[in-house]
């Protein structure tokens, strides 16, 4: 059976870790594609051990990635961005990585968000959740489909996932650790194909296993 893992309140190096949060009473954390990208380079950057002004252009943010050479905080092994959420598969490389960067992440999020639609205030549900994985590719297959659970078409909502990347179709802006990529395919029987059939299987799994569940919407 497909488990979510158990809630964590600390880290431990070598792990992976389900980390996710969504906007404050369910709101829309994305709602065009400048946010989107925002928040897909902001992983990037927040991981480099940068920090980000949050106002920050995309063009800014794409020198100072290029700058940015104090190393990873984390490894990125998924990911997926939705309208009111996103998720995160995450391996501690690092004593308090996961928590510095998901602190940066949503701090410097937060302030471009607030800053581009004139408000103030908390955008996050809170301190974002945190669980231990025990199936990386189980988890990853999760987060790549996740827009799937929520019936939502790529091509008409707001929504990037890391299936791309596992797919070998994104050559630049590569946010996943590619050798964590490799490890979850190598698990899947070593090609995308392969695990492509046993995300599906996996999706399927989830849906029916956690369906009644209060968070099943996350």
């Amino acid at each position: 059976m497909f488990v979510m893992g158990r809630p964590v309140d600390f880290f431990k190096e070598g792990f992976y870790y389900h980390v996710y949060n969504r906007g404050t009473d369910k709101r829309d954390i994305v709602t065009d594609k400048k946010e989107l990208y925002y928040f897909l380079d902001n992983l990037i950057l927040c991981n480099s051990g940068v920090s980000l002004n949050g106002v920050d252009s995309r063009k800014k943010i794409k020198e100072k990635i290029k700058d940015g050479e104090k190393g990873p905080l984390v490894a990125i092994v998924a990911y997926a961005v939705l309208p009111n959420h996103f998720h995160l598969l995450l391996k501690e490389i690092k004593e308090g990585g996961i928590s510095k960067f998901m602190q940066r992440v949503s701090t410097s999020y937060t302030m471009f968000f607030n800053e581009k639609h004139e408000r103030s205030g908390v955008l996050f549900q809170g301190r974002f959740k945190a669980k231990e994985v025990d199936n990386p590719l189980a988890l990853s297959a999760y987060v790549n489909l996740n827009y799937v659970h929520h019936n939502l078409d790529p091509k008409k909502h707001f929504v990037r996932t890391s299936m791309f990347e596992y797919a070998g179709k994104q050559e630049k802006g590569l946010i996943c650790d590619p050798e964590e990529i490799k490890f979850v395919l190598d698990l899947a029987g070593g090609n995308f194909t392969e695990y492509k059939k046993i995300a599906k299987e996996y999706s399927r799994i989830f849906v029916e296993t956690h369906k009644k569940e209060k968070d099943f919407l996350l």
